[in-house]
């Protein structure tokens, strides 16, 4: 218990660090993207001596990477670290299989595993000291790639089916952290009927990209895949999803959807985040920090190309402070 206040109170403290609402809409309407980074180097976010803004926020993204492995295995947190790991072995595959020598650009901050120690159980088929999920992914890849066309979506959709079942078997020590990755799951299975169901795909196609262990069921799934597009909308109205749904349903873009699908996680942690006896105020700051650093990616890359200001606040998240 002393180890998780301890979290908790470290947690709570670093909550200070982030950039909020009032830099983060700052930034949204800056004249300029150097105006933009400015707020960015004012708020001490990274360092912008080492690669600019890609450097800053691969700062940053190692800061809580640290935080992570310092936090380890409290009520489930670990889970939130596999998401690297399963990350980074997708690029590793990647590499092997598309000849890529070096895919230090596709890579993620170590999670549980040490970055050097996967790149070799990858490169040399040796999956022994992997996880037993993971293991036995990167060995159906193999398996299927020995008599199939090589494909990168391939090794996304089985890592990811083996990520998903780690993580909601690692994450029961919380019930709100499984509940994060539950919500990550149906928003995931939903886009992709509505993403497949409007390039035309086969049902088998459809069915084979399912991931299983959300609360809609998968049978649920499919008996929509064989509607209309119109009738699926139209009866996502009474799922768990249905305010990202809906937002798709509006708009037509899947920006809002995830927008949607982010909020309701963060939603989760948020309202509990003073309690130091539990989890949320650890998960939250992840959760929020992850947030942050998608957002800044985002504006960022919008602010260079001169976007509208329209199109970069459609893409905002809530704020956790």
């Amino acid at each position: 218990m002393a180890e998780l206040i301890y979290a908790a109170s470290i947690a709570r403290s670093l909550e200070n660090t982030l950039l909020g609402q009032e830099k983060i809409t700052r930034m949204v309407f800056a004249s300029s993207y150097e105006e933009g980074v400015k707020v960015l180097t004012e708020a001490g976010f990274g360092n912008m001596a080492e690669g600019g803004v890609d450097g800053m926020i691969a700062g940053e993204e190692a800061k809580l990477a640290r935080f992570m492995k310092e936090v380890g295995d409290l009520k489930g947190m670990r889970s939130f670290a596999l998401k690297n790991d399963y990350h980074n072995s997708k690029a590793f595959m990647k590499g092997k299989y598309g000849k890529i020598d070096d895919v230090t650009f596709m890579l993620a901050p170590a999670g549980t595993i040490d970055i050097e120690k996967l790149k070799d159980a990858v490169m040399n088929d040796s999956y022994e000291g992997l996880p037993k999920g993971m293991a036995a992914a990167l060995a159906e890849i193999d398996s299927y790639f020995a008599s199939n066309p090589h494909s990168g979506r391939y090794i996304d959709c089985t890592l990811d089916k083996a990520m998903y079942a780690h993580v909601l078997e690692e994450s029961k020590k919380a019930a709100s952290v499984e509940k994060y990755w539950k919500v990550e799951i149906d928003h995931a299975n939903v886009q992709i009927l509505l993403r497949m169901k409007k390039a035309g795909a086969g049902e088998k196609d459809f069915k084979d990209e399912l991931i299983p262990g959300g609360t809609v069921a998968l049978g649920t799934l499919l008996s929509l895949y064989e509607e209309d597009g119109s009738v699926i909308l139209e009866k996502l109205k009474y799922t768990c999803v249905a305010k990202a749904a809906g937002e798709y349903a509006a708009s037509k873009s899947f920006a809002r959807f995830e927008a949607c699908k982010d909020n309701e996680q963060l939603e989760i942690f948020k309202n509990d985040r003073y309690d130091v006896f539990s989890v949320a105020p650890i998960a939250g700051y992840y959760v929020a920090k992850k947030l942050e650093l998608k957002a800044v990616k985002m504006i960022t890359t919008l602010l260079k190309i001169n976007a509208d200001k329209a199109l970069i606040k459609e893409r905002l998240r809530e704020f956790y402070v």
